[in-house]
């Protein structure tokens, strides 16, 4: 490897280096503010004056428009799946912050980087199973605490309806990066084969 690449990947993990340690504190605040929420029950009295639902803010004037303990079982719950989440984006960067190491110090054909890349496709997998499930939790959240009956006037709505959106392109990217482990396996048997083959016919040829 020159020296070119070799200081492209010193850059990328010291960019990556940081994105794992912004996700590790993020997975700590989140972890707190779970339990904050889950054992301070008197905050959602005080706290809670809005609601924002992706674009649409609402703001409302007392509280008979918010069912306050369905609020207190749903948040903390919300933000301990968030935080799973965001620890398995901070173990897919560490891997992907060894991958490039190995590379760096040795050969991207190398079997550490076959089983690296696999590891990734997991982690992968996983996040976007947490990330389904959390946009699930996040439409039922919403329409669980909300009492629609004093938010909107029966005479003009009838029926409101929440759409859950699942994304499985995920799916199609794990397996491409699981694939790609193989690829990588198998070059790493083709360099063995080819550094064994020329051991051999220097042996033969000093011999």
């Amino acid at each position: 490897m020159n020296d070119k690449s070799k200081d492209l990947l010193k850059k990328m993990c010291f960019i990556l280096k940081i994105v794992r340690w912004v996700c590790l504190i993020s997975v700590v605040l989140l972890i707190g503010l779970s339990l904050f929420y889950a054992f301070n029950k008197d905050v959602y009295n005080t706290l809670f004056g809005s609601i924002r639902i992706d674009y649409l803010q609402l703001i409302f004037n007392d509280d008979l428009a918010l069912n306050k303990d369905k609020m207190s079982m749903w948040l903390p719950l919300i933000f301990l799946i968030t935080a799973i989440f965001v620890f398995i984006i901070y173990k897919a960067v560490q891997t992907i912050e060894s991958i490039c190491t190995i590379a760096m110090d040795h050969t991207p054909f190398d079997v550490r980087v076959s089983n690296h890349i696999k590891k990734l496709a997991k982690y992968i997998l996983a996040g976007g199973i947490v990330f389904n499930i959390l946009e699930v939790c996040r439409v039922m959240y919403f329409k669980q605490i909300i009492n629609f009956d004093l938010l909107f006037n029966t005479k003009y709505v009838t029926q409101i309806n929440f759409g859950i959106r699942l994304h499985l392109s995920f799916l199609v990217f794990a397996a491409l990066i699981y694939l790609l482990s193989y690829i990588f396996r198998y070059g790493q048997e083709l360099q063995q084969l080819s550094d064994e083959t020329l051991y051999l016919w220097v042996r033969s040829y000093c011999d």
